[in-house]
């Protein structure tokens, strides 16, 4: 029994066998929007101009880079695309639990009943707080339009009420409303991601070697998921966030008693929530943590990370463009009761 656990958090750190999602695409019912396109978190949407239509791919040794987020069904205006399925990684370091239920299933807060009901149906009973958790998405598509200020301090104002360990509050947040800034600040950090990328991406017997040290040095980043993002990045011309309004650095003071991890993470979602009770849409983004440790000391401190502040996350924040915030499936957790 050791040694499998040994194995089974060492081996598999390059390209792990997996369980992929399968999308379903109808031709007839496409509006050629290119929304899904757009939306997609990873390279595996593609847009064939000629025709007018997506396609899907991979990334090198990954047959389909979807991680089955739905982002592209939520977006689709007319139903022309869905996935059905989960992203599974079946071996390795970064296998998925064995008692993570299987099926990727629509709300059901009232239990099992509710596989039969529609969202809609559903809806009506659920209080005003459940329907801003269920219908929050991840949103990458934004309106050129700006943000009022206002606006900014009243998610951030949610923000603050979060609990925290001690009532310490090991909170601050960096708010940057300039577009081009952004996109400058986006260009700076993934020109240092390409180096990572490029390392994962590669199926020489060095790349693997590099692959399974950086996965002890670096555990969360070297997974093919984020790879894949970075890919949309680099596709992208190095738009990390997406051409949003506003992003908003969320720094931790590293001093903070408890988990101050956990404590700016709770404050993010209600900022988050708050955000989509407004109209608004937010997206976190995890890539600019990866790569700020690794540059110059003058970038860090642009957006206050000296000491004692530390970057946990940036949150993306816009006016949606579209109807994006469709519910649709999501895998299940594992539950399990002491009584």
């Amino acid at each position: 029994m050791g040694n499998s656990v040994f194995l089974e958090k060492h081996r598999y750190t390059h390209y792990p066998p997996s369980i992929l999602p399968k999308i379903m695409y109808d031709k007839e019912k496409c509006k050629h929007c290119k929304s899904c396109f757009q939306t997609c978190p990873t390279s595996c949407i593609q847009w064939n101009e000629k025709e007018k239509i997506p396609f899907f791919t991979g990334l090198i040794k990954m047959e389909l880079a979807c991680l089955a987020c739905n982002s592209c069904e939520a977006a689709c205006p007319t139903g022309a695309i869905k996935i059905r399925g989960e992203y599974r990684v079946l071996k390795g370091r970064y296998k998925t639990p064995d008692d993570k239920p299987t099926d990727m299933v629509s709300p059901m807060p009232f239990g099992e009943k509710d596989r039969k009901r529609t969202f809609e149906d559903i809806e009506k009973e659920l209080t005003e707080v459940e329907k801003v958790i269920i219908r929050r998405r991840s949103i990458r598509l934004f309106q050129n339009k700006p943000v009022p200020k206002e606006l900014i301090e009243r998610i951030i104002e949610a923000a603050r009420w979060a609990p925290s360990a001690g009532n310490c509050q090991p909170w601050k947040f960096v708010v940057m409303a300039n577009k081009q800034k952004i996109e400058e600040f986006d260009k700076t950090c993934a020109k240092l991601l390409y180096g990572i990328q490029k390392v994962y991406a590669g199926t020489a017997w060095w790349n693997k070697i590099l692959v399974f040290v950086f996965s002890h040095l670096m555990v969360g980043k070297m997974d093919q998921r984020p790879i894949a993002a970075l890919e949309k990045v680099r596709q992208s011309g190095g738009r990390i966030c997406f051409g949003a309004p506003v992003v908003i650095h969320v720094l931790k003071d590293v001093r903070g008693i408890g988990n101050p991890d956990l404590d700016t993470g709770l404050a993010c979602q209600n900022l988050v929530l708050a955000a989509h009770s407004l109209g608004l849409g937010t997206l976190y983004i995890g890539l600019i943590v990866n790569a700020l440790k690794y540059l110059p000391k003058k970038v860090r401190e642009s957006i206050g990370v000296k000491y004692p502040y530390d970057l946990v996350t940036s949150i993306c924040v816009g006016y949606p463009r579209g109807e994006l915030d469709n519910p649709v499936s999501r895998g299940r957790c594992p539950v399990e009761w002491i009584i």
